[in-house]
């Protein structure tokens, strides 16, 4: 019951009376009368309305012919783009370091639940009209990965007892970690309580008639989850052997044509999150397949059309390509506590750094640009490079990296940037934080409050 309250709240602000608020999305005559006659929708009972519905269709290009289908309540963001899925799901990155624990469970959700009958005394909750003003109810939540997969995401959410949607009564304990992806659950920590609270999350699914898959994997220390393969024991991901097959057999670079050029880099990046692989050498090949995309938004070109990548690109390409084919385990390192700070600046005149040790021993470095850099990303990037190559022989093995300008705080994180200029200057920098084996986190700091402004304008403290 409990679950469905939780999907069950109007995506509406309430009004001044308190009540939820009426949308005004109807469902036309037509389509009600075929949703009807689907079981899909009811006459409204006489239960005070709890919340309401934005019902649209859309219609999807199969193989057989035109399909119609029907989606409700996506968030109602703003007037001109109000079906944008809410889903909170994280860089993958995000989703690897559980691998240090000593276990972990993997379930999700059987495709039957999503045919399972509301509660009545639930579909209050879940209301629209017609376009004659009949009220309607559900009966069953029309969800999956294409419609409303926020609706999925938060029924799982509540079935594994994810705090942001559960109340911490029933909420997982802190000696687990549990992540969800739309329908899939993940839960790590030590093997007696992982096999704990996957035991609660089964009660917690037979409560509300949700059926898990079958061939789930409890307290494993090796396992599949996101096309990222887990090995507990030498605390390593690599891609899983489907998500490798897949790139195998994607077609060569040069004959591609854009639909297939564009699912295929999204692999690419996705892959090099994983392995950990560094993006800034693949730079051309990366900046072609977005000018072509670019191309496709502005209506230039169609996604049928070849993507022509020229060979420089395509040879990239194919070099990322035999590097995620190779599929090496990357090892997850424990995250250390910084023992230091550089914070950086750059200006027209030159650049500046500060650098804080754990000891408070403060040390400044900056001076005049030699050559000046022609945008302002790349002097911030360049103002970093020259601040590390000034403090090489005091840099602990972790530390963060402040710098003013989000841009570069951005792409120094993701490994890649739109820039060739600060492209090169952030693949300096990576090999001499790699050539020394430092780890540095890049994080941002106001301009108002850089200690390192005054010196990069030629001015001290």
């Amino acid at each position: 019951m409990q679950v469905w309250r939780l999907v069950g709240r109007s995506p509406f602000p309430p009004s001044s009376s308190g009540k939820a608020r009426e949308g005004s999305r109807r469902i036309p005559t037509a389509d009600a009368h075929l949703l009807r006659k689907a079981g899909i929708i009811e006459d409204g009972s006489s239960t005070i309305t709890g919340g309401w519905i934005i019902p649209f269709s859309v219609v999807e290009e199969k193989t057989a012919g035109l399909r119609r289908r029907w989606i409700a309540w996506p968030r109602d963001k703003n007037r001109d783009d109000p079906y944008e899925a809410n889903v909170p799901l994280l860089h993958v990155s995000h989703y690897l370091p559980p691998v240090m624990a000593e276990a972990a469970s993997c379930l999700d959700l059987k495709a039957s639940f999503l045919q399972v009958s509301l509660p009545r005394e639930t579909r209050h909750l879940f209301r629209c009209r017609v376009e004659d003003g009949t009220l309607v109810e559900l009966t069953r939540l029309p969800v999956g990965y294409k419609a409303s997969p926020e609706i999925l995401q938060i029924i799982t959410s509540a079935i594994a007892g994810m705090t942001t949607v559960v109340h911490p009564l029933w909420a997982a304990p802190p000696s687990v970690r549990v992540d969800v992806w739309i329908d899939n659950i993940r839960i790590a920590g030590s093997k007696s309580d992982v096999t704990l609270w996957e035991a609660q999350v089964l009660r917690n699914a037979d409560s509300c008639h949700a059926s898990l898959g079958e061939e789930r994997e409890s307290g494993a220390t090796q396992y599949t989850f996101l096309g990222v393969q887990f090995d507990h024991t030498h605390r390593a991901v690599s891609l899983s052997d489907k998500f490798v097959w897949s790139v195998r057999a994607m077609p060569a670079l040069n004959s591609l044509t854009i639909a297939e050029m564009e699912v295929m880099a999204s692999r690419f990046l996705y892959a090099a999150a994983i392995l950990g692989t560094r993006l800034c050498q693949y730079y051309f090949f990366i900046k072609a397949v977005r000018r072509r995309l670019s191309a496709l938004n502005r209506g230039i070109v169609q996604e049928k059309s070849p993507a022509n990548l020229r060979p420089a690109a395509v040879g990239l390409g194919e070099r990322l390509r035999h590097t995620i084919e190779n599929n090496r385990k990357r090892i997850i390192k424990p995250t250390e506590r910084a023992s230091a700070a550089i914070i950086t600046d750059a200006s027209l005149h030159g650049w500046g750094a500060v650098f804080i040790p754990d000891s408070g021993d403060v040390k400044i470095a900056g001076g005049k640009w030699e050559k000046k850099p022609f945008l302002i990303m790349q002097a911030e990037a360049r103002a970093v490079r020259l601040a590390l190559s000034a403090f090489s022989a005091i840099l602990p093995s972790t530390m963060d990296v402040w710098v003013d300008n989000t841009s570069l705080q951005g792409a120094a994180n993701k490994g890649s940037s739109k820039s060739h200029a600060m492209t090169w200057e952030l693949q300096r920098i990576y090999e001499f934080l790699d050539s020394r084996g430092i780890q540095a986190t890049f994080a941002y700091v106001r301009s108002a409050e850089n200690p390192a402004d005054r010196i990069s304008h030629g001015r001290v403290f």
